[in-house]
Formats: structure tokens, sequence, C-alpha cells
């Protein structure tokens, strides 16, 4: 189990980017973030464990910079933005105190080793970096779909 202690964001359980890779299942990655106020792309590290997605500024993180509630979760591919997914936060659950609220995260330019052209072609460097976040893209809204589904699992 993941150990939590308080920190100065009381909304946000806080917890090591490394204890939540240690028990996400393989579930972590690097995501970019368009915020609700702040709408630049942030790249964050990200990992999925109960129910929740925490995302974190890098995998050796003391504390998250936030996390999203999969719990009644709907994840689909974004229409606005390009290979995004948006995550509905509470849209299939009916409880008093549930934030309703879309996250966008997106594959594209989240690689690590984005920027590095060792000597190749920019345009096939483009080809692979969209081909990169086409496959991570499906791979991440299969891990969230699945997380998500466990609101209606019975343990």
């Amino acid at each position: 189990p993941l150990l939590f202690k308080m920190g100065t964001n009381a909304s946000v359980p806080q917890v090591r980017a490394k204890d939540v890779k240690r028990v996400c299942d393989n579930k972590f990655g690097w995501l970019q973030k368009r915020g609700l106020t702040n709408t630049q792309q942030q790249k964050r590290w990200c990992a999925i464990h109960d129910l929740h997605l925490y995302y974190f500024e890098s995998p050796r993180s003391e504390e998250p910079k936030g996390v999203v509630n999969l719990r009644g979760a709907i994840v689909s591919v974004s229409k606005r933005a390009k290979l995004s997914l948006e995550i509905e936060t509470g849209a299939l659950i009916s409880e008093k105190g549930t934030e309703k609220r879309t996250y966008v995260f997106s594959t594209l330019g989240a690689d690590e080793t984005r920027g590095r052209s060792d000597g190749k072609d920019p345009e096939d460097m483009k080809r692979m970096e969209m081909a990169r976040a086409k496959t991570e893209l499906e791979k991440w809204k299969g891990w969230l779909q699945e997380e998500t589904a466990k609101t209606f699992t019975p343990a």
C-alpha cells in the first residue's frame, strides 16, 4: 500500500513518485498535461494506481503536482486536441462532492528522447514521433479505461 503524508495542498495526496511507481503495475510514463488556467502543455511523469492518475514533475518528485480521480470517469480520444486524451471526472457517478472536470493529456512531445535528432532527417524524425505518439495514446487509453472500469467491478 501507498503511504500518504499531508503536504502543502490538502486536496492532493502526498506520495512520492517512486512509491507510486513501485505499486502501479508498470502503468507509468511521460505525458503532456494542459491545465485549466495555464493552458500551456506541461510535461509530467504520470502513473496509474488504485483508480487515480498521479502526475509529477519527474519520477524523482517527492509529491505529485496533482491527482486525477478516475472513479466514474470517462476516458476518450480528444476531438479538440491532437493526439490527446480527455478524462471527464465523475461523469458516470452522482455522489455529492465528486469533482466534475475535464483533464487533457497528450502523448505528442512527451517522449524522453524528444529533440534529439542524432543526425537523422527532420521529416523522418517527425514521422517517427507521430507514430510513437499514436502508439502511446492507444496504450494510455487502454490503461485508463481499464482502470476506470474498476469503478463498477466488485473488489
